[in-house]
């Protein structure tokens, strides 16, 4: 646990991750085999044209180090070449209505640093980064760019969220089928939601974009949604309306977590039956510590349950 995030999002917060995930090593989806849309060895070769260098990540052939980067900036940089192709990286980042809820911070806040963090690993191992951000007025397309650029574009929209306690203009499901006019071959997608409006048509979304691409499932929340606080009347508002939460009595706290854990049970299943890597980030995370276990080394993001998965199986 780190100080919590806050509520809004700084552009300036967001750009600063990009130095702290530079050690992290790994890429979203792992690597591919050779084939379309595949990640291929940066090893030289004739007739390949030296295209830039990078830092080096855990794989690269020790004959494509660049001692005089390496040198200079006192960590170890590999050369890249054409024959290389970067893998399109899409985040689906939920900061609609629903998320601008939180104890510390808000969920939409958590969800933003931590959409940041996995575009600037995908930039440090040299993948095309895009996707689709939605919030109050709508969804916004980001197409893939390669380098900088398309993490850039990101992290702007990020940091220019719509405040608006109105319902989203579109809905999960259909947000989610413009992020799927986006793949390509080798494609890796990350959805970072609290998934409170995962319904029939958004959970089927999500099962055809698992069988396209390499699927990874992050579930934002709150630590009170899932813990009840202290024995007491509360009162709780989303701005316009209010009510009282009376949480005196043993039954109330007894059933004061249960929708969060069936909706993070329901998560899980999807995960088990997609394929898909399930990593929860709570509103006062650290997610540069919180997910890294997204940043495969052995071609899928899910080589198994997850951690989170394991644990509803066992509980």
């Amino acid at each position: 646990m780190t100080e919590p995030a806050p509520f809004e999002p700084k552009l300036t917060e967001l750009l600063a991750l990009r130095e702290r995930v530079a050690h992290l090593g790994g890429r979203i989806g792992g690597p591919l085999a050779a084939g379309p849309g595949a990640h291929r060895s940066a090893q030289p070769g004739r007739g390949m044209e030296f295209a830039g260098v990078r830092r080096y990540q855990p794989g690269d052939d020790a004959r494509s180090l660049d001692w005089r980067h390496t040198a200079r900036h006192g960590r170890p940089y590999t050369k890249l070449f054409h024959e290389e192709r970067e893998r399109p990286v899409l985040l689906f980042v939920d900061l609609g209505p629903g998320m601008r809820f939180g104890s510390r911070a808000f969920k939409s806040a958590a969800a933003a640093r931590g959409a940041a963090v996995l575009a600037w690993a995908a930039v440090s191992a040299g993948d095309r980064v895009g996707g689709v951000v939605c919030d109050g007025a709508g969804h916004h397309v980001i197409r893939p760019q390669a380098r900088e650029q398309g993490a850039l574009a990101l992290v702007r929209r990020l940091a220019e969220q719509t405040v608006t306690t109105a319902e989203a203009a579109t809905g999960l499901a259909e947000a989610l089928e413009a992020l799927a006019r986006l793949l390509r071959p080798g494609t890796a997608v990350v959805v970072v939601s609290d998934f409170l409006a995962l319904d029939a048509a958004a959970e089927t979304a999500l099962e055809r974009l698992a069988r396209r691409a390499a699927l990874g499932l992050v579930h934002v929340f709150d630590p009170i949604e899932a813990e009840p606080p202290p024995v007491g009347i509360y009162r709780i508002t989303d701005g316009t309306r209010e009510r009282v939460l009376d949480l005196r009595s043993t039954e109330a706290r007894a059933a004061y977590g249960q929708p969060f854990r069936e909706r993070r049970a329901r998560l899980a299943a999807l995960a088990r039956g997609a394929g898909a890597r399930l990593v929860g980030l709570a509103t006062d995370d650290d997610p540069v510590r919180a997910l890294p276990a997204l940043l495969g080394r052995r071609g899928r993001l899910s080589d198994g349950p997850s951690a989170d998965v394991a644990r509803e199986q066992a509980g």
